[in-house]
């Protein structure tokens, strides 16, 4: 089940690096816009890409939440794993959980990284995740309230309340996470307040569980982005659409608007390409998406 949603995680980096396409392209547009209209396709520009990344540190506690309950007897109902090699071993941090027992719950677990744990497959992280988890996480229906305490990535203070849920069924696989009173401080002082839902869903290919080159997967969802001067919406319209054979997302439709100021990413109609139609204020142009 790991390996299904982490093959499929590249749909968030790839759309991130779609809208940050949209920099380049008004870099070269400046003299065909008026200052006020250029203002405000800069702010949607800046938001767009503040929102992916920021999404991306809850996404990060998404995968951590998933590889403790996967990991850990008591939580996966399985004997724990070998020890990984050194050289590809994550920092997991120490995990604990109560009841030890493997078979009651709810379980309270914390993921302590102490004063800081750099993971060769992801950030720094320090500090404590709490999870209450109500059954066993890989269980259909499962829900795992995620929240944090003194915790950073890549010193970015983490706040907020998590909420994830296991929709797996008889159609494949499936994860929705939820943030709700998110708010990440920067080093500079810097605050964000966030909040939002992603939807994870395989559309085809659970029939085939050994393959997953026929394995189709839906991203939905929306979210809120806050600052001192911007408000931010970001609504995937249309489900975005990966075929794991394919490095690109195929089809779908994903908006970003700033105080009122709307940018459009356009994935097509389907096809196994590298290519989306970007639309901010009166502007369209192909992009090329990065790998």
């Amino acid at each position: 089940m790991m390996k299904h949603y982490f093959n499929t995680n590249k749909v968030l980096s790839v759309t991130a690096l779609a809208i940050g396409a949209i920099t380049i392209f008004f870099a070269c547009k400046k003299d065909d816009k008026a200052g006020a209209d250029e203002k405000r396709d800069n702010q949607t520009i800046a938001a767009a890409q503040k929102e992916t990344e920021i999404n991306a540190v809850y996404e990060d506690a998404f995968g951590v939440v998933l590889d403790a309950n996967s990991f850990h007897t008591g939580l996966n109902g399985q004997v724990r794993k070998a020890p990984e090699a050194p050289n590809t071993a994550r920092c997991r941090g120490s995990v604990e959980f109560y009841p030890v027992d493997n078979t009651t719950f709810p379980k309270t677990v914390v993921i302590d990284f102490g004063t800081g744990c750099t993971d060769p497959v992801g950030p720094t992280r320090k500090g404590k995740i709490k999870i209450v988890v109500s059954k066993l996480f890989f269980t259909t229906g499962a829900t795992a309230t995620v929240t944090f305490e003194n915790y950073f990535v890549n010193d970015i203070k983490v706040e907020g309340t998590q909420t994830l849920t296991n929709l797996s069924g008889t159609s494949g696989f499936g994860y929705s996470y939820t943030v709700a009173a998110g708010k990440l401080t920067y080093p500079d002082g810097k605050v964000y307040e966030y909040g939002g839902t992603r939807n994870l869903i395989q559309k085809e290919g659970s029939t085939t569980p050994f393959d997953i080159d026929d394995d189709v997967y839906e991203l939905t969802g929306n979210a809120t982005l806050k600052d001192s001067s911007v408000t931010a919406t970001v609504t995937i319209n249309n489900a975005l659409v990966r075929k794991l054979s394919c490095a690109y997302i195929g089809k779908g439709i994903l908006t970003v608007t700033a105080n009122g100021h709307a940018a459009k990413v356009d994935y097509g109609n389907g096809e196994c390409d590298n290519k989306a139609i970007l639309t901010v204020g009166d502007k369209t142009k192909e992009i090329t998406l990065p790998r």
